[in-house]
This record gives C-alpha cells, structure tokens and sequence, in this order.
C-alpha cells in the first residue's frame, strides 16, 4: 500500500511479510490453493473468475460454492489491544453453457482484517468457445472476460481521525477488467495438454486514499497435462508476474475412486500447499463437492498456516 497509517495493524504486518498492494494475489480458492496456485490451465470449476475466465467454458453443470479461510492462523496480530484475524471469503455461481451465450460466472470476493480493513471485488464473468463465433477455429480454444467491482475501506480511531492521507475518505472503488484464454486441443500432438493465459486488472485502476495507489496487472501463464492412460492425475505449472516480480507456482491434482476422492500438493516461492477433496453424488442431477486446503507460509513463523474450505453444490 502507498498510504501511511499510524496504527500498528495486521495491514502493515502482512506488507511486511507478503509484499503486500491492493487486491493482492493470495491463491484464493480452497482447491486451487491446495496445488500451490497452479489453476490458470486448470479452472473447470467456480474458481475459474480468480485465474482464468475462459476456464468457465469447461462447466458442465451450474454450481454454487462458497468458501472461507483463516489466513496465517496462530499469528498474533493487534491492534492497540485488540486481536485481529486475517480473513477471506468467496461466494460464487457457475452457469454450464447457455446456448448463443456461452457461460456465465458471478461472484464476490472479500478479504478483512477483522473490523479494520477490508477488500470485496463483485465480478462478472463471460466465456465462450472462439470456435461459437468463427467455426474454423473449432472449439479447442476458448475466451473469457471478468468486469469487476473493486471496493476498500479502513476502518479509524481517535488517534487516526484526522491523518490527512483519509481526508478524501475512508474508502475508495473503481472498476477492472480481466481477458483469458485456453488452450485444449482435443486431437493431434498436443492432446492433453491445457495451456492458459489470463491478463488481470488490465486498466490498474486507482484505488488510493489520498493519493494515487493503482491495483497492479498480473500476468498470469498456465500449462497443465493429463495423459490418456493416466487421466487421475494431473500436473500443473503456472508462471505468474505481478508488480515487477515474477512467480513460479507448481502442484497436482489427483482424483481417485470414481472421481469421489481429491488429492492436491504444490508450492511456490512463499509457501508449501496442500489439499483434498469429497465429492458425493445425490442423484443423476445434484452433487456435493467439499474442498480443503491448507498453505505453510515459508517466512511468517508463528503460525500453523491459512486454511481454506470450501462447499460447492452440483445441479
């Protein structure tokens, strides 16, 4: 953040450990958090907004999920003499394909630091298969769009009232646009693999209190392979560049007995992950999916680390 505050906050905590700016990537999602944030080539599901909006195309049926997670859990954080959690929250629905429409996502993220700060970025998703508009091109590649919402409030006290960094206001908000694409071919050499892309927070928005703070784009590029004679499992490798830095993020996803059981670990320069998966059918037309994941940072001690969990119905 480019704003001074005078409060020791778990805000300034998590700047000190994560690098952290306005709309951080923190590998939301339960399932995706579990392969180390390596979904950009993956999202087939209601996480697919949060990496790669083409991904939206590979739904099959609509889905509501919703998610929530202790982030850094154990830490101490305070402020003044209060305690202070790190949350987030997803809220989202995944429609399978609607005729001359293609698919369509809604949801709501939100991150808060208990009572003090928060973040929530309400998005709307729209993804199609390139082949629906020039026939050509078949059906092996697909496109996606998010148009967000992005809002952020601080919450202040007697000894914060009157910084001059809050004289314009206490929140701020704008909105982003997000594009993606994916790649998977169904015939010839390249069966099997899923190579994404997904360019996030194009227009940097302006966010700042104050002064100028714009949200940093994040380029974010994806491949994922699953073989023929070994479709349980499936490795994955995403290379994600953001405010000048740039990161490697591995992990793999196996799902076992029927597709009933998920197994998910990875990691990446800041954190190891891991995470699994129950997926019960009811009947031909309801399911339930529940997902857990759970990331040991590397450098923030103190902690048993952030978990995430998550439940997604299938209808």
């Amino acid at each position: 953040m480019n704003f001074s505050l005078r409060r020791n906050i778990a805000v300034l905590l998590l700047c000190a450990t994560q690098g952290w700016t306005a709309f951080q990537d923190v590998n939301s999602g339960a399932r995706p958090s579990g392969m180390g944030g390596a979904f950009t080539a993956i999202s087939d599901d209601t996480n697919a907004p949060l990496y790669n909006p083409a991904g939206l195309v590979q739904v099959q049926w609509n889905e509501v999920s919703a998610m929530f997670s202790r982030l850094f859990a154990g830490e101490d954080l305070y402020a003044g003499q209060d305690t202070v959690d790190l949350n987030q929250s997803y809220l989202a629905y995944a429609s399978k394909p609607i005729p001359k429409w293609g698919s369509i996502g809604l949801s709501w993220n939100n991150f808060t630091t208990t009572h003090l700060y928060r973040e929530d970025t309400l998005t709307l998703s729209l993804a199609r298969n390139v082949g629906d508009l020039i026939p050509a091109l078949g059906n092996d590649l697909a496109a996606g769009l998010n148009l967000k919402y992005l809002r952020r409030g601080i919450s202040l006290d007697a000894r914060t009232t009157n910084d001059p960094v809050f004289r314009g206001g206490t929140s701020a908000s704008g909105v982003a646009m997000d594009v993606g694409f994916l790649y998977k071919p169904e015939e010839g050499p390249l069966t099997g693999w899923r190579l994404g892309f997904s360019g996030q927070n194009l227009n940097q928005p302006d966010l700042g209190f104050g002064e100028t703070d714009k949200v940093p784009y994040t380029l974010r590029f994806g491949a994922a392979y699953q073989a023929r004679q070994m479709p349980w499992f499936v490795p994955a490798l995403d290379v994600v560049h953001r405010d000048g830095i740039t990161n490697l993020l591995g992990g793999f996803e196996s799902w076992l007995f029927q597709d009933t059981l998920g197994l998910r670990a990875g990691g990446n320069r800041q954190e190891a992950t891991t995470g699994i998966s129950y997926y019960y059918a009811v009947n031909a037309k309801l399911g339930f999916r529940l997902d857990y994941g759970i990331s040991i940072p590397f450098y923030v001690k103190d902690t048993t680390g952030s978990h995430r969990l998550a439940m997604t119905a299938y209808f």
